[in-house]
């Protein structure tokens, strides 16, 4: 009919949906002090990019593309091709939120500090693609190539990152860890027993399962407290995951009895939790895990007894929940422990 013709015309094909991809603009800390050390002209940079000036507050976000587009600036006028390994290896983690990094610290495992950043990290940045593959003896890190990045933009987006997700590694693995192989040639410099790989679009960093279950080192030297006083809000998650401890095997550590211990009310304990960076649920999987990971470790107990130990009535739940937490399955973590590869 004439009027549907008509209709159609007006309308037209539909539009491709804009899209304003953004990151924090404490991403650009480190190569300003950088580029700043080196005298390099930061502000002739930013105006270039078309980013406002220094002053402007960390927490706010800029355009992706204005933010690739000055450090690939930076990077050919320098000519210092490593500019995103060079500026984050000092920074690692750190230059994510605080929130995001409070996570990945308190994580009881490197399993859970790997999901907890692929989770988080969109908050920083929106245009960023990631995320974990299974396979049988190791997972891999993997993250897409932002299609406005451009070639230089893209490799310093992939040292960043390489250099973050090497650091929190090594928050559990110790400070000697390297990837078996990377696919960024400027981070061989940096981490000279990586092997290359060739091709892709993406980058991909394997981490191996013998090591996805291990707890932070200060935890492992010894550095956690478990007599600090409830009223400190900073020691609070650690305190009470130390408490609930004794009350798993009957099933009594509800939010409820917590906020009792404590001395406060449910919605008071949950609000300092959240500030402290973690939830009530997290805290009681993280004291389940913990109570688990050490019976675990003496032969004698069955795995039957280790989940009722551990609050679960279901062994099946238990495995699972296990296995989310460190990556392996209660009788694969039992082997890695007891030195069986």
């Amino acid at each position: 009919m004439p009027e549907e013709s008509a209709a159609r015309s007006h309308t037209g094909p539909p539009r491709r949906q804009l899209s304003l991809p953004l990151v924090r603009r404490a991403h650009l800390t480190p190569y300003v002090a950088l580029l700043k050390e080196i005298g390099a002209p930061v502000n002739r940079y930013l105006q270039r990019a078309k980013l406002p000036m220094q002053d402007s507050p960390a927490t706010e976000y800029m355009s992706n593309r204005a933010y690739f587009e000055f450090v690939g600036i930076a990077a050919r006028e320098e000519g210092i091709r490593d500019l995103g390994y060079r500026a984050c290896m000092q920074v690692g983690r750190k230059r994510l939120s605080n929130e995001l990094v409070a996570r990945m610290e308190q994580s009881p495992t490197l399993y859970e500090a790997l999901k907890a950043f692929c989770q988080g990290v969109r908050k920083d940045a929106t245009h960023i693609r990631m995320g974990l593959v299974e396979e049988p003896d190791r997972v891999l890190y993997w993250q897409h190539s932002a299609p406005e990045a451009g070639s230089i933009g893209w490799d310093i987006s992939e040292q960043l990152v390489t250099s973050i997700v090497v650091d929190v590694v090594r928050l559990f693995a110790g400070p000697q860890w390297c990837p078996r192989w990377i696919r960024s040639p400027e981070c061989m410099e940096h981490l000279p027993r990586a092997s290359m790989y060739g091709g892709g679009d993406r980058l991909v960093i394997p981490v191996p399962r013998t090591i996805l279950h291990l707890p932070p080192l200060a935890v492992r030297a010894g550095f956690r407290s478990t007599t600090l006083p409830l009223s400190q809000p900073d020691d609070l998650p650690d305190a009470l995951r130390e408490i609930l401890k004794g009350y798993l095997r009957n099933g009594q550590a509800s939010l409820e009895l917590a906020a009792e211990i404590v001395g406060t009310s449910t919605r008071t304990l949950q609000r300092q939790l959240k500030n402290s960076g973690t939830s009530y649920s997290r805290v009681l999987d993280q004291a389940r895990y913990e109570v688990a990971a050490r019976l675990l470790t003496e032969p004698h107990n069955q795995a039957i007894d280790v989940a009722y130990a551990s609050g679960y009535s279901d062994p099946s739940n238990f495995s699972r929940a296990f296995r989310r937490m460190a990556g392996v399955s209660p009788s694969r973590y039992r082997s890695y422990v007891a030195g069986v590869k």
